[in-house]
């Protein structure tokens, strides 16, 4: 099984930290998101993930997100206030 590499960058945040996973392709992308906001010690129900460009990602797999973008930008919404 193929795996994928993505980057969460955590832009909400001052310093920016970024959470590296290599997860399976077929993955569902929101269990990636899960997996790297727990990582980051967030509450995964309230964060949002965009691309860079800051289009919204609708879900899939996570090869379809990572097709589009590696980098996912998450957006904690209780940090930016």
């Amino acid at each position: 099984m193929a795996q994928v590499m993505l980057r969460f960058i955590f832009i909400s945040d001052a310093d920016r930290p970024t959470v590296a996973l290599k997860v399976p392709d077929e993955m569902l992308f929101q269990e990636a998101l899960v997996m790297a906001a727990k990582k980051q010690g967030k509450d995964s129900s309230v964060v949002t993930a965009t691309f860079p460009g800051g289009s919204p990602i609708e879900g899939g797999t996570v090869k379809e997100v990572a097709d589009k973008s590696p980098n996912i930008h998450v957006i904690d919404p209780s940090v930016v206030g």
